[in-house]
């Protein structure tokens, strides 16, 4: 039961964000808004403001980001949009084949403060700079970057908002679990199952995260003037990637990635999967799987890791404080789905909470190059090479 708790509050908080009502936006085609579902993401943030309060205050700790808090760490990269790229599919960030973004992309565990050598569910969050359009988020319309999330499974484990809150309460109260059963037996066991599938049953366990394939889980929309689909995106690795066991340690993602660095760049293909009418794929389910066959993905980017040297406590402390999340986006790739707006709705409660709490709302603004992040040099890991929770400054 504790295992299973701790698996939930992590991964409800790598997979919430925004502020405006869902029902301020207009539905799609492929959605339809379920019942009382802004509601439910206000409680559901409530429970997880309540987790937090309960875990880290007044215990001289930082309080861990809401989106997967046990950060791996950040890398500088290049996005490089595919220069073959057909022009239906030419909009937003991909309007322009060839266009090179700079970015940085964060690795993550959806658990607290726990090693890389638990068993997990593994984050890759793009954020990529020179984006121009108003963007979805109403506190930062006017920012210059775009945010891509992904997880290493191709699903959401549960199929709906009220669920995966259900699944949440879990955690809050763990005897809850009897009625979260009780109400849908069959359907919520199937759930249950795929949160333990995705954290403690997920077959990358003991992979570093080069040889990782990374997904969207849930659908976006590709909108431009001769498209206009729902999609799931996609990270994989350009070419094989040899395996190099891990050393076992409670940083071993870590200092694999860094050893991968040390001797060269690594590569990953950017991909969209398209919808298709009546192949039984839904936008409003979070658990339908669109399927895994390569020949479903199209390329649209190159990613590139360059060789660098990122585990230091400048560049862990940097990226602790930036924020990703689905709705940093503009219109052309707006998120879908009701998993999608209940992020949207809990966002600010609990990304601003966080930075009070950690007294750094002066580091919570959004960058506007990569930049500040290059000019962090000072070699220097001592601090946060720790996996538990860094004291307050």
């Amino acid at each position: 039961m504790i295992r299973m708790t701790l698996i939930v509050g992590g991964l409800w908080f790598s997979l919430v964000g925004g502020r405006a009502s869902a029902a301020q936006l207009p539905l799609t085609p492929w959605e339809s808004l379920a019942t009382d579902e802004v509601g439910e993401a206000n409680r559901s943030g409530d429970d997880l403001l309540e987790l937090m309060k309960r875990e880290f205050t007044d215990k001289g700790k930082r309080v861990f980001r809401d989106a997967h808090p046990r950060g791996i760490g950040c890398v500088a990269a290049t996005f490089t949009v595919d220069p073959n790229l057909p022009a239906i599919y030419r909009t937003g960030v991909f309007t322009e084949p060839g266009k090179k973004y700079d970015a940085i992309i964060r690795f993550s565990s959806s658990l607290g403060p726990v090693g890389d050598h638990t068993p997990d569910a593994r984050g890759m969050a793009i954020k990529i700079f020179g984006v121009g359009g108003t963007k979805l988020l109403d506190d930062q319309p006017n920012a210059v970057t775009h945010d891509f999330l992904q997880i290493d499974g191709r699903t959401f484990p549960a199929k709906d908002t009220h669920d995966f809150a259900g699944i949440a309460r879990i955690k809050l109260n763990p005897l809850s679990i009897f009625g979260f059963l009780r109400e849908s037996p069959i359907t919520h066991a199937l759930e249950l199952k795929a949160v333990l599938d995705l954290s403690s049953g997920n077959p990358d366990n003991g992979k570093g995260l080069p040889e990782m394939q990374f997904f969207s889980m849930v659908p976006y929309l590709l909108k431009g003037k001769n498209i206009n689909t729902p999609v799931k995106f996609s990270s994989r690795p350009c070419s094989a990637v040899g395996h190099t066991p891990l050393d076992g340690g409670e940083s071993e993602l870590r200092n694999d990635l860094q050893q991968r660095l040390n001797k060269g760049d690594l590569c990953f293909e950017f991909l969209y999967q398209f919808y298709r009418d009546g192949a039984g794929y839904e936008v409003e389910n979070g658990m339908s799987d669109w399927g895994g066959d390569p020949n479903l993905f199209t390329k649209f980017a190159t990613i590139v890791i360059p060789k660098q040297t990122f585990l230091t406590d400048e560049k862990l402390n940097y990226c602790d404080n930036l924020s990703f999340q689905p709705w940093h986006a503009i219109a052309e790739h707006q998120p879908l789905g009701n998993i999608n707006r209940a992020r949207k709705i809990i966002y600010e409660k609990i990304s601003k909470s966080r930075h009070a709490s950690n007294n750094d709302t002066s580091k919570y603004l959004e960058p506007t190059s990569i930049s500040a992040f290059n000019a962090l040099t000072n070699p220097t890991y001592s601090v946060w090479d720790a996996v538990t929770v860094p004291e307050s400054n």
